[in-house]
């Protein structure tokens, strides 16, 4: 049974790409909160983080809808995502 994704991410503000676990039965919304602390903690101290950020998948351009739980949308291992 799959409970993480490993993701490559993009970071364009900060110029910045890293693999991330991704919790597979979370919400969107739930990581890009996750992916907020993830800046805050490793990047950029100073980062305030917005509520309508968002995380797109870099292949297709299409924006994830933060309802979703990741297991609902086509995100798998090695998928490139990014986040505004």
């Amino acid at each position: 049974m799959k409970y993480k994704i490993v993701c490559e991410i993009s970071f364009p503000d900060f110029e910045y790409v890293l693999d991330v676990n991704i919790p597979y039965n979370k919400t969107v919304y739930y990581v890009c909160k996750m992916l907020d602390n993830l800046i805050k903690e490793n990047i950029y101290p100073n980062y305030e983080p917005r509520e309508d950020s968002l995380l797109i998948n870099s292949k297709t351009g299409v924006p994830l809808d933060k309802n979703m739980l990741i297991s609902e949308t086509k995100i798998k291992n090695g998928t490139k995502l990014t986040y505004y």
